[in-house]
Parts: structure tokens; C-alpha cells; sequence
């Protein structure tokens, strides 16, 4: 990949960690799976060599099932493991994404689910080949920026009205601002502002945190320690939700907009551009960016994207919509090759294309009801996603990336994920996990304790060094 010479090689424990992705017995606590290369990445023409380490003693014969982008494509018998040996191998020359999934032999479910159950007996773990040879389904539409720019253009022309308080909190050294700033619709900015009290005009960096996809659980909503711990930092910080709901509010609130007016938000008929939900949560994200940069204190030069699953899609957008973006810290980002089903790849969440009709590799791992939809949705799903999908918005853009790819996982498949960054022309470092699936927190132990040492500390600390420069 020629933006990944400075890939980060994520360092081992050892070659028999375990990689399982899910939580249950039996094979999850009596097996350590392991890869030669322990990120999980492969040139053209490598050999993988995948091996089996028994910790406890399992007496039962082992299948497993091998995915290439997704799509199931054999199942082989390994029999039963009783002392570490290689158990499957693979040379070849690639783009391909591989997940295998190991199951006692003949329980193999019929259809394939998206994601493991804590319950089951199975762990998976995965691998890419040549990931830099990756493209996306989708090329951008010609008229892609035109369309963007005319977007900004009316945010922009819309003045911006801001309501900001003070919110107290236990730190003497930081100020914290509860803010509301218009947007383009009805819906406004909302979230939590924070800096250091003493920074001077013009020294501090901006860094912003996007939320994941959802609406009334905790990861959803801006938070004020969030903002906090960014100020303390040294920047200029703002935490805000993706929907611009209020900040702080009762439970009540938010599942009344859950099983409301944000219900199944994600998954909703697309009938045009400038109708599909997700262009007013990237235009929030500009009014933000417009907003935040406009306070004296940022130093003119740094702003930090940071933001998982839905959170990363709005900063991969935002990096390529604007050029005063420096530097994107994303994990497991959404919404980047929802073509993918055009190469036969599995596509990305919220997979427009199967919640609108078209049949792909996706649609038989989704709960879709595609019966209630015509073949109107699936025309202009075809044509409206091309300008949502992040490996579009991403292309070209100079900012430095460094983002988290899960390698088992189906909700954003590395597939996708890299087919977009081949297309960034800045500096692109990645961290690729070949246990991780598409939630941190079902990370199995002992791994979890290595993945917080490894990536996650790895990345507050990159988040550091930025900011120091």
C-alpha cells in the first residue's frame, strides 16, 4: 500500500494468544489461536501459517470455515488438537481479506451470522493479503465535490447562532462550556466544550471526538469528563453527539427519540441526496468544525479527529470535505465501501445498499425485509450512496491517519476499510487486530489486558505526541 510505509506492526505476546472474538467455553478457553505474522498482514505471495495451541484439554474433532471478503467459501476438517501443531496455511497473491471461524466438527450453523454470540462454541481470526492492492466498488461520482461544496456553501450562508453555559465542574485549571450551534436544518450542534484556562491566544490545538452509531446508549452522547480529559491535554476539545440531541438529558429522553424520530435512523428507504440522513450528520460535524475553529484560541495550524464505528465515518468525511483537518484517530470505521458488493466483497455498515433492495454478499447475514421495497429504492440506492461512502470522501485527502482495523470484523469489514485509505494521499498508519471484531468490549481475556497495553495505549499515546508538536 503505498501510504502504509509507516504500518505499525502490532508487537506479540507470543505466537499462541488467544484470538477468539467472543466470550463462550469450550474452545474459546481451551485453544490458543495464532498467526505467524500476529498482525494479521501479508504480502503477495507470504505464507500463512495458522496454528493451535491447546491450554486445556478439548477432545473434539475441529472444522473450520474459511471467508474471503466475507463470503464463505469451504469448510476443512483439522480433527483433534492434543498438543500446538499447524492446523491451516495459505499462499497466494491477493487483495483478498480471510476470517476463519473454528467449530466443533458438524455444528456449523446453516446460515452464517453476522457476528458471534458470548454462547457459542467458535472463535475466529483473521488475515489480509496485499491489502494495499484493495479498491473500492464504488468510484467517486464526477460531480461528488461540486455536490459537497454546494452543501457547505448553504450551511455556511446560514448564520451560525451559538448558545453556550458554563458547566461546573472539579478541575481549577479547566473551563467547560455546554454549547448549541445552529446548522443548516432545525437540528442543531450540541455538546460539551473544554480548555484550559490559561491557554493564551493562538496556542491550541483542536482535537474533537465523533460519536458511534445509536441514540440512547452511553457511547452516544457527549460527555463532560470526555471534553475534560481532551482539555487537560493541552487543546482546545469539543465532544459532541452525532444527532444533535440534548446534552445530559433523562433516560427518558433518549429512548423516546430511539423508538421515536431517530428510530432505525441508519436503516430508512433512500430517496435522494439531500433527504439520506447522514448528509445533515455530516454537515453538524462542519457547523462543529466551523464553530470550534473559530475560537481564538486554536493555534491555526492542528485539528484531531478521533471517533469509532459511526464516529470515524464522520471523521473520514470531514478529513476529505476539509483541508484544515491534520490528523484522523479512528477505529473500526463505518461506512467506507458500501460498494464492495460490485467485487464481490461484503459491504459496510449501514449497508444502504441491502436496506434498500440490492442483493449482495451482505444481504443473507442481515435481518433485511427487502419484500417492502421496489425496485425504485434500489435505483436510487445506487445512486445516492456513492456520495455518503467514506472511501469516496476520503480520497485525496492530505491529513495523517492512524486507525484500528478489525480483521473479523463483519459490520466494517477490513476489506472496505483499506480499499479506502489506499485512495488517502497523507502519511497512513494502521493497527490492524486479527481477534477484533467490531466491539472492544468483546475482547476475550487474556487478551483484553494486551489489546489495552498494545493499541489502545498505543494510541492515546500517538494522540499525545501530536499534541506536543
Amino acid at each position: 500500500m503505498r501510504n502504509l510505509s509507516n504500518t505499525i506492526f502490532v508487537t506479540a505476546i507470543g505466537l499462541f494468544l488467544s484470538l477468539a472474538t467472543c466470550q463462550g467455553a469450550g474452545i474459546v478457553t481451551s485453544l490458543r489461536i495464532g498467526l505467524n505474522h500476529p498482525d494479521g498482514q501479508y504480502a503477495s505471495g507470504d505464507t500463512v501459517i495458522v496454528s493451535v495451541n491447546p491450554v486445556k484439554e478439548y477432545p473434539t474433532p475441529l472444522e473450520v470455515a474459511v471467508f474471503e471478503n466475507g463470503v464463505m467459501t469451504r469448510k476443512e476438517k483439522i480433527g483433534i488438537v492434543s498438543s500446538p501443531r499447524v492446523v491451516f496455511t495459505d499462499v497466494r497473491t491477493g487483495p483478498v481479506a480471510v476470517m476463519l471461524e473454528f467449530r466443533p466438527e458438524g455444528t456449523f450453523p446453516e446460515s452464517t451470522p453476522m457476528n458471534l454470540k458470548p454462547s457459542e462454541d467458535a472463535i475466529r481470526i483473521g488475515y489480509v493479503i496485499n491489502a494495499s492492492a484493495f479498491e473500492p466498488g464504488f468510484q467517486p461520482p464526477k460531480d461528488l465535490k461540486r455536490y459537497w461544496g454546494r452543501q457547505i456553501r448553504q450551511l455556511r450562508a446560514k448564520k451560525m447562532t451559538v448558545r453556550s453555559k458554563p458547566v461546573a465542574i472539579n478541575d481549577d485549571g479547566i473551563e467547560c462550556f455546554d454549547v448549541e450551534v445552529s446548522a443548516l436544518d432545525t437540528v442543531p450542534v450540541r455538546g460539551y466544550v473544554a480548555r484550559p484556562k490559561n491557554a493564551t491566544e493562538g496556542s491550541l490545538p483542536i482535537i474533537i471526538q465523533l460519536h458511534a452509531a445509536g441514540v440512547s446508549g452511553d457511547w452516544c452522547k457527549a460527555h463532560v469528563n470526555a471534553a475534560v480529559d481532551m482539555a487537560r491535554g493541552g487543546a482546545l476539545a469539543f465532544d459532541f453527539n452525532a444527532h444533535g440531541m440534548l446534552n445530559d438529558a433523562g433516560d427518558d429522553y433518549y429512548k423516546t427519540l430511539e423508538n421515536g424520530p431517530l428510530k432505525n435512523y441508519s436503516y430508512r428507504p433512500i430517496t435522494s441526496r439531500n433527504s439520506y440522513y447522514f448528509r445533515n450528520m455530516i454537515l453538524r460535524a462542519i457547523r462543529a468544525l466551523d464553530y470550534i475553529t473559530s475560537d481564538p484560541l486554536w493555534d491555526g495550524k492542528t485539528i484531531i479527529l478521533l471517533g469509532e464505528s459511526q464516529g470515524g465515518a464522520q471523521a473520514v468525511a470531514l478529513a476529505g470535505l476539509d483541508d484544515r483537518v491534520t490528523d484522523v484517530v479512528i477505529n473500526v470505521p463505518a461506512m467506507i465501501g458500501n460498494g464492495g458488493y460490485l467485487l464481490d466483497r461484503n459491504d459496510a455498515w449501514p449497508w444502504p445498499m441491502e436496506y434498500n433492495g440490492v442483493k449482495t454478499p451482505t444481504s443473507s447475514m442481515l435481518d433485511v425485509d427487502t419484500g417492502i421495497l421496489t425496485e425504485k429504492n434500489a435505483r436510487r440506492a445506487k445512486k445516492v450512496a456513492p456520495y455518503f461512502d467514506g472511501a469516496s470522501l476520503m480520497k485525496g485527502s492530505k491529513a495523517r491517519f492512524l486507525v484500528e482495523i478489525g480483521l473479523v470484523d463483519t459490520t466494517c469489514p477490513p476489506s472496505e476499510v483499506f480499499s479506502g485509505l489506499n485512495g488517502v494521499a497523507g502519511e497512513v498508519q494502521v493497527i490492524s487486530s486479527p481477534y477484533r471484531n467490531h466491539w472492544s468490549a468483546n475482547i476475550p481475556e487474556p487478551y483484553k489486558a494486551w489489546w489495552n497495553e498494545n493499541i489502545e495505549s498505543f494510541r492515546q499515546e500517538y494522540i499525545k505526541k501530536i499534541l506536543s508538536l
